[in-house]
Order: C-alpha cells, then structure tokens, then sequence
C-alpha cells in the first residue's frame, strides 16, 4: 500500500512527530528489516529499493516469496496491530533505505486520533483480499500459467530488478527448477528471451492470453 493511502487523514502536527521519531535504515541485498517470529518494533517505510516477504514452509522447510514492496510502500503494520510475532521475514531484494516510526509513536496516533482506525482497516480488508485472490490463483493454475502471471506482476512491479529463477519459483510456490523449464517452453513459444538473469518480455499480451487460460 502506498504511504498516501494510510496516513491520508494524519495531521501535520502528526507527521512532525512521525519524521522526528523516524529511524533511518540501510539494508542490503539480502538482509532483513526483520525475521519470521521477531517482535514488531513499528512500521517500515520504504524510501528506495526493494523488500520481499519470505514465508518459511511450516510441512517443507522452503522459503516462499509471498509478496513484494517497494519505494514509497510501507510495511510491518499487520503484526503490530495484531500484537503478534511477524509471520514472515522482511529480506531486501536489493539495497534499500528504509523509515522505522517505532510501535509506541504509531500506537499513540492513534489513540490520538482514532478517525485513522478506519484507513487501517481499508488497507488490512485490502491486504486480505490480495492474499485470497493470491490462494485461489495457487491452487486452479498449472506452472505455465502461473509463470507467466509472475512475471508480468514482477516486471511491472519493478522493471530494472533482474529477477532470480529461485525468486520466481517462491512466488509461484513451485520450484526452480520447475520454473526454468516453463520458462523454457515460455521462450520457445516467443514470449520471453532470456539472456542470463536478465528477462525480456517480447509480447506482453501473449502472456496476459496464457495467464487468462489458466484463470
């Protein structure tokens, strides 16, 4: 969720109080904002780069990449305010600066000013309606299909970041090497070309048509 759409109703006062408080921190490739079971410290916002949400497998043991965010996005928010451990860890993507507004600020906003519940509330049902929408893709489509969903999210998520196979395979909740050969058969139909890590999309409605069949 961009930051607007959060702190819309958050006076200027507020927002003062927000900056002052705010904790500057660079993370790199690879490094976590936090860890699966830690204890929420506030919420995360993102002035450049980007974060993945990884998810451990409780059955395999496999990481899974649930969701991203990215530059002007902030995360963290829905351990906070169902004070709970975090569900998963926050890993940077790549390097990336982020706000920390710690628990007790955000806490006494909005005590303060409880008219901001309601925006809190339209970003957690939004979030959740993602993450439905998210299980049912799951669990109809077949890998091709689901590949090519992901690389359109991901690419039009972030252009410039050259996605891993493995990165894709997590937010397919497959394999990667699975995912290599869809993108192999993704290749020989005329829909992508690979050149190392870096991925071309060569017909952008192609792969909306394959994503379509399979939904």
């Amino acid at each position: 969720m961009e930051l607007k759409n959060l702190w819309a109703n958050i006076s200027p006062d507020t927002k003062k109080q927000f900056e002052s408080a705010a904790i500057s921190i660079t993370l790199r490739r690879g490094e976590s904002a936090y860890r699966q079971g830690d204890l929420p410290k506030g919420i995360y916002f993102i002035e450049q780069g980007l974060v993945g949400l990884n998810l451990l497998g409780a059955a395999s043991g496999r990481e899974h990449l649930m969701r991203f965010f990215r530059q002007g996005q902030f995360f963290g928010h829905r351990a906070l305010f169902s004070d709970e451990g975090y569900h998963g860890s926050a890993v940077a993507l790549e390097t990336t600066s982020l706000k920390l507004v710690p628990k007790e600020i955000v806490l006494a906003v909005i005590d303060k000013e409880p008219e901001l519940l309601r925006d809190v509330v339209k970003v957690l049902s939004k979030e959740l309606r993602r993450c439905e929408t998210n299980q049912v893709m799951i669990l109809e489509n077949q890998i091709l299909e689901r590949t090519a969903q992901a690389l359109i999210y991901l690419k039009d998520l972030h252009p410039d970041h050259n996605w891993t196979r493995q990165e894709i395979a997590n937010f397919c909740a497959s394999t990667a090497s699975t995912v290599i050969k869809a993108m192999a058969e993704l290749e020989d139909l005329g829909l992508i070309r690979q050149e190392g890590r870096v991925i071309h999309v060569l017909d952008r409605d192609g792969l909306i048509a394959l994503q379509d069949r399979g939904t």
